[in-house]
């Protein structure tokens, strides 16, 4: 007897025929054309020339459609899977083959762990997780949330993906799936406090923008590797509205994001609460564009690694400016491949070492290793998470100096030094740590393909070090693996 697919799966296949048009599919059938040619906008990519045509014209030339004046049945299914009572399963990804190119500490960027753990517990946070008991799936999502991100995915594995299928009405049904229906204009009735008086170069819109929509849950999408996408895919979720109640975007490997996109549509005010941003592996983006994030007030974690027009000092000059920094919010900055020396190193911690969480500054040869101890060692009090891939300057000496350096760190990534050819330096590095009375992580998840490490180094470390009940105190991944493994939020 052939064995019925879930409810969601249904719903996938439903909208993700080779022939489908989710913008019909969710819009309802076309309206009827008016005398001026109205209709629903599914242009491809290059029917308009950015270069020749600016983003004000497009919005003047192609207004979005309507919304349809009933629910479709697709949209119907899927609002029916967002109340659902089904329990919670862990996401599985629209793609079906593992690239370890997409191995990293911090991704899957939209991923988070399930059940949500105490944020107030640092030792839980640093932990690894529970195999029996906690699993992977999309941050702030639910059934629905989780359906329209299969779609995308398989519509990226499939080559098929583009403006006509990822338009408004297909935001407009995210935005619905993440908030329920509610009203994105409307906020709960406050008393009015008199308004203050504004300093001259002070610049808060932004901010009043997004406080309009502090009464709507915040959601999560993944545009990963999304090369298709153009300049109307962005203004398709502008239109939506989806930034009322987007918190965290993934645009890894999305190769049409441009400098004019992200500061006229994505900094513009549109998504004023995004809070955790990946721009990994954009590769046409210069530092014109990092500028631009200080725009993003609630900007806590940013990944522009991968990214070579971005040097060092743009990452350092938004830091500096981002009022993040000063609040201490603006704790995760993800920057490998962009050429990191010492002296950008040091300023660059300069601005954020009290409170850093999270650092990648791989693939970086002009890092020496002494260099890299004594400036990561200051932020050694709140430093959990370290990204030095293919950092010639790393040995086993660094590696044991920064495990008496950074007791506290429950991530690791060395993949590529292949100078580092044992753990144990590190292991007991953390033991002297913790005898000198610093609070040390319980746990110590490490990436280590292409390094020196070898499995029997691995397996005689692991037998020296483990807790009270036996098990070891560290995992480590020497191959192609570790997807999702260093996932803590």
């Amino acid at each position: 007897m052939r064995e019925i697919a879930p409810l969601r799966i249904l719903a996938l296949r439903a909208v993700g025929p080779s022939g489908c048009q989710p913008e019909l599919t969710f819009g309802g059938p076309p309206r009827k054309k008016k005398e001026d040619g109205d209709k629903i906008d599914t242009k491809k990519n290059n029917d308009i020339d950015e270069s020749t045509k600016s983003s004000t014209d497009d919005r003047v030339d192609h207004p979005p459609p309507p919304p349809p004046d009933e629910p479709t049945i697709t949209s119907r299914l899927l609002r029916s899977l967002r109340d659902s009572s089904m329990t919670v399963q862990p996401y599985v990804a629209g793609t079906t083959r593992a690239n370890a190119s997409d191995v990293d500490i911090s991704q899957p960027w939209v991923m988070a762990i399930y059940p949500p753990r105490d944020t107030n517990d640092e030792d839980a946070n640093n932990s690894p997780i529970d195999e029996s008991t906690e699993f992977l799936t999309i941050e702030n999502g639910n059934h629905a949330v989780a359906c329209l991100q299969m779609f995308i995915d398989a519509l990226v594995e499939s080559g098929r993906a583009g403006d006509e299928r990822l338009g408004v009405h297909f935001f407009r049904e995210w935005v619905q799936a993440v908030t329920g229906g509610m009203d994105a204009n409307i906020m709960p009735e406050q008393p009015q406090k008199r308004p203050k008086k504004r300093q001259k170069g002070n610049n808060n819109n932004n901010s009043s923008s997004g406080r309009q929509f502090d009464h709507l849950p915040l959601g999560s999408l993944s545009l990963h590797n999304l090369a298709s996408a153009s300049i109307h895919t962005f203004h398709s979720m502008e239109y939506a509205n989806v930034g009322s109640c987007l918190g965290t975007l993934d645009l890894t490997g999305t190769h049409g994001l441009t400098d004019s996109i992200l500061s006229q549509v994505i900094c513009s005010g549109s998504f004023p609460r995004i809070q955790r941003l990946s721009l990994k592996n954009s590769r046409k983006l210069t530092g014109k564009a990092v500028a631009n994030l200080v725009k993003l007030r609630d900007l806590r974690a940013v990944d522009v690694g991968g990214c070579f027009n971005i040097h060092p000092n743009d990452v350092i000059e938004m830091v500096q400016q981002h009022p993040g920094t000063n609040k201490g919010t603006l704790n995760e900055i993800y920057a490998g491949g962009l050429g990191w020396t010492d002296v950008a190193l040091e300023t660059l911690l300069s601005f954020t070492s009290k409170h850093l969480r999270g650092l990648g500054i791989g693939f970086s040869t002009y890092l020496s290793g002494p260099g890299l101890v004594l400036m990561l060692a200051k932020a050694a009090e709140t430093l959990d998470r370290l990204s030095i891939p293919f950092c010639t300057g790393v040995d086993d000496a660094v590696v044991s100096a920064l495990g008496k350096a950074l007791p506290k760190l429950a991530v690791l990534d060395i993949r590529g030094c292949n100078k580092v050819s044992s753990l144990t330096g590190i292991m007991d590095g953390r033991i002297i740590a913790g005898n000198g009375g610093a609070e040390v992580a319980k746990h110590l998840f490490v990436l280590a393909r292409y390094s020196g490490i070898s499995n029997n180094s691995l397996e005689e470390t692991s037998r020296l070090y483990r807790n009270e009940v036996g098990e070891c105190i560290f995992d480590c991944v020497l191959d192609g693996g570790g997807t999702g493994g260093g996932v803590r939020r």
